[in-house]
């Protein structure tokens, strides 16, 4: 706002306080009275920012202003913040500017790559790692097979009082809200999956004509077996003798003629001296024999010497 005459520090301070009453404002007419408040506040004598907020922000109100996004499931999305880091992560990826087609492909695919290990990674977090406050009803159910965001998200709901509760979260997220929250613990009820959006289940990243093949329940189970032992008869005799065997394996172990590795007898320790010493070099063999020629020298010159 540096063109309407405000600092950066104040209009910071504009944002965060009374303009994001009208922001937050619950219903469109709830909004209308916090826009009339502003403008007969302190800032209303800045005739250049009302007239900006009014063409630039007023004019689009259906996309921001939560009296109206209130009623879209968002999920929570309701700012650009997600394509601005997806755009800085790549150019993490790219470090330069004036690259060819073919390094944008890489370091896009190698970009790419490296979100769907973190996601993968995320989603299995969700199946081991248990909310702490996910114990017991209404949570207990659902526990390690919704995503955690979700299970926090609803724990922080079932704390508001029936009074507090407004229901949004219900139409924003398709969780359950306060008041059911409430309701199903004091009848010490569990929440099913199907209580929740579908989003919140899907614990699996899969390309969408590969999504059977990652799908957990026995009926998409059994079929896709199905399928693969028609696949493996039309691939003909080897493909179903290699399938016999892999299955045999797995359902008849015992059957393999596997033995019992052998058991060392070898006691362990300290080996025997020498035993994993090398043999000795020519040069070693040769000064060997030099010292032995040596010592029968000397006895022969101390015998004669004796003598006399």
């Amino acid at each position: 706002m540096m063109d309407l005459g405000i600092p950066q520090e104040v209009a910071r301070g504009v944002v965060h306080g009374s303009w994001k009453k009208v922001m937050e404002a619950t219903t469109p007419h709830a909004m209308i009275e916090e826009w009339e408040n502003f403008k007969n506040g302190f800032w209303g004598r800045n005739s250049k920012l009302i007239e900006y907020l009014d063409r630039e922000c007023l004019e689009h109100k259906e996309k921001w202003a939560c009296a109206y996004t209130n009623n879209i499931f968002h999920i929570g999305n309701t700012s650009t913040n997600r394509v601005e880091s997806a755009h800085s992560t790549l150019k993490a990826w790219l470090n330069t500017s004036t690259g060819g087609v073919d390094t944008l492909f890489l370091s896009w695919h190698a970009s790419i790559g490296g979100q769907v290990i973190e996601i993968r990674k995320e989603l299995e977090t969700c199946r081991t790692k248990t909310f702490k406050g996910a114990y017991g009803p209404p949570y207990g159910v659902i526990r390690g097979s919704v995503s955690l965001y979700a299970l926090e998200l609803m724990f922080v709901e079932g704390k508001k009082t029936p009074s507090e509760c407004d229901c949004v979260i219900g139409r924003t997220h398709g969780l359950p809200c306060s008041c059911r929250i409430n309701s199903f613990k004091g009848a010490g009820d569990h929440f099913q999956i199907t209580h929740l959006a579908p989003f919140w289940s899907t614990l699996d990243y899969a390309n969408p004509h590969d999504a059977r093949r990652f799908e957990d329940n026995d009926a998409n189970d059994l079929q896709i077996f199905h399928d693969l032992v028609a696949e493996v008869c039309r691939r003909g005799p080897s493909a179903v003798r290699a399938a016999k065997v892999a299955l045999m394996s797995q359902l008849y172990p015992e059957e393999e003629g596997l033995r019992e590795p052998r058991v060392s007898t070898k006691a362990k320790g300290r080996p025997p001296k020498r035993e994993n010493a090398r043999d000795p070099s020519w040069h070693e063999h040769a000064a060997a024999r030099q010292g032995r020629r040596s010592t029968r020298s000397k006895t022969s010159t101390s015998d004669v010497t004796g003598l006399y």
